[in-house]
This record gives structure tokens, sequence and C-alpha cells, in this order.
């Protein structure tokens, strides 16, 4: 067997630099690496005047306690997606819902008390409930439920700290700052990257909802506990589940067993469930989120898919009559889509 000649070798290296280099142009020219616009552009939620943060610090307008005669409450709990990480407080799924229970029940005038914070938990949002939430008189209590609600609190702590070493890993390599300013590179990388991400992050999620993992054993405590304080008071609970954007909404969705277990939990709780599974399936995520994979928290487009929903779940537990809830936008959502 014979070593290939010098030439040879000068050949090849040189047929995969141009190979490479005019797969770079090809990119460019194109914009096939370019990143694909999503259904809303970013908000800097922290911009002097951008949304009212209230004096406890919450996301919202200051309310009285007791609450005033002749007002109706609607109290919500939540992480960030309740919160509306990266979209105006009005597009909020509460606040819609707000908007529109003054709109639709005569005679009835509503607040909402927006209690979410980013971060929290299901156990922390039970505290909440207990400790904040009762003492603004609700007639009604909202919980939006995310699959990492049920994350063990030393198992986020250990995340947190991998995630920010790999972070200060990628800062500090001079390479791969150079590598970055080619397309091609950050596309090949960030699929790759994706790829493992994504199946690292099916089977963290699936064990936290195995039925000894001490998250989610204490989480189906914190529901019993918000079924319970909202029974004896006579107050409805209901518990909206989102699904986790980043994934295909259609047949292969990993996640729709945990649905149903969560559905199962809050349901034994006491509470009226919504599965928003269903109403985005079919729908590309990508126009459900803020930002691609920088930023999966639902944009405008999901939050307004997710107050009809809840619009109609408010329908069966509250009394009295009101309007009918349009019927939900099914297939091809728009930005011009009459909103909650």
């Amino acid at each position: 067997m014979t070593l290939p000649k010098r030439g040879e070798v000068v050949l090849l290296l040189f047929s995969i630099l141009f190979f490479l280099g005019f797969t770079e142009a090809v990119l460019r020219l194109t914009g096939l690496g370019a990143p694909r616009p999503t259904g809303y552009a970013p908000v800097d939620t922290k911009r002097k005047g951008m949304a009212p943060t209230n004096s406890l610090g919450y996301r919202d307008l200051a309310h009285a306690i007791p609450k005033p005669p002749g007002i109706r409450r609607l109290v919500s709990l939540g992480d960030s997606f309740a919160w509306g990480a990266s979209i105006e407080f009005d597009d909020t799924y509460a606040q819609r819902v707000g908007r529109a229970l003054n709109r639709r029940r005569t005679g009835e005038t509503w607040e909402v008390i927006q209690l979410s914070l980013p971060g929290m938990n299901t156990v922390e949002q039970a505290s909440q409930l207990v400790e904040e939430g009762l003492a603004y008189g609700p007639d009604v209590v909202v919980l939006g439920f995310v699959l990492n609600d049920s994350e063990d609190e030393n198992a986020a702590e250990e995340r947190r700290a991998r995630d920010w070493v790999e972070e200060k890993r990628e800062r500090k390599s001079k390479v791969r700052k150079f590598l970055n300013h080619s397309l091609l590179y950050r596309l090949v990388t960030g699929r790759v990257y994706a790829t493992l991400e994504n199946r690292r992050r099916t089977a963290a999620y699936r064990s936290q909802f195995a039925p000894d993992y001490p998250g989610w054993v204490a989480s189906q405590k914190a529901l019993k506990l918000m079924g319970s304080v909202c029974r004896e008071r006579g107050i409805p609970l209901v518990v909206m589940i989102f699904p986790l954007f980043g994934q295909p909404l259609d047949a292969s969705y990993p996640f729709a067993e945990i649905h149903a277990r969560v559905a199962h939990a809050a349901g034994e709780a006491g509470a009226r469930v919504v599965d928003l599974l269903p109403l985005y399936r079919g729908l590309r995520w990508e126009v459900l989120v803020v930002d691609g994979v920088d930023d999966e928290h639902p944009n405008e487009i999901g939050h307004r898919i997710a107050a009809g929903a809840l619009l109609r779940a408010l329908d069966d537990v509250l009394p009295g009559a009101s309007a009918p809830s349009p019927a939900p936008a099914a297939a091809s959502p728009s930005p011009r889509t009459p909103a909650p």
C-alpha cells in the first residue's frame, strides 16, 4: 500500500476548503442559514415604562385589600409563562381574560391579580395562594402549569450551575469566537447541539414525573392543597397546562403522557383542567414562541389561544350567564385574529 503523494493531499485539502467556502457563500447569499422570523418580536420588558410593577414586585397594578364591594377578582398564579416573558403586559393571557370578562359579563367589574413570577414552581405557588392570594378575595383562581414546575429544587440548582459553567467556557473559548463568524459553522453546530440538548431535555422531563421523583410528589401535594383551600371557600380553581414549545406539536410530541398525569392530579385535587396541547396541535411551534430556540416562551399568538381556552373554562365554573366564547383559532393563527 503506497502513501498518497503530497500533491494529492494538497488537492484534497484544497477541494475541502473550496467546498466549505462555496457552501458558506451560498448560505449567506440565499439566507438559508439565517434564523426564521417568528410570530412576535421580543420585547424588552425591563425597559422603563414598559410594564407596570407594583410595590410588591409583581408585574401588575396595585390592588386594594380587602376587596372593595362590587368587585370580582381572578388571581393568576404561574411562572414566566403566566408572567409573560418578552411580551407586552396587555398581551398576556391573564390580562386578555380580564378584559374579556369585563366585556362579556354584564353588570360585573373584574380585576386580575397577577401573582406570577419567573422561576416559581407548584409548591411555591401553593404557599403563595395561602399567604397572599386569598387576601385579595378571589372569585376564581387560575394556575398556569408548565412541565418544569415539578422540578426538584436541588435539581434546579444543579442545572443552573451546569448552564453557568457552560456559558463561561463558551465565552472564554477564542477558537469558538473565531469560528462563530462562519454561518456554516453556526448552522451545523447549532443543529448538533439542538439534537443532543433535545434528547437530554426529553429524558430529564420524563424523569421529573416518575412516581417517586421528589419534585413531582411535592407538586401533587401542592395541587391538593390548592384544591382544598379553594374548595373550602367555594372558589373555583382552574389549572391550565402548557406544552413545552420547541417540540413538534404533532403526534411526535414527547410529553403527551405527562400532560395526562398532570391533568389527572389536578382533577383529583378538584380543579377544572384545561390542557392546551390539543389547541396547539398541528401548529408550527416557531410561530407560537417569542424568538425561536432563543426564547421558547409563548408569544402574543400563544397567549391569545390560551386566553380563549381559559374563557371557555370560566364559562363552566363561574355562576351566571355570559356571552358564548368565540371558537378557537385552530389551523393558522394570525396576529389579525380578533383577540379576547
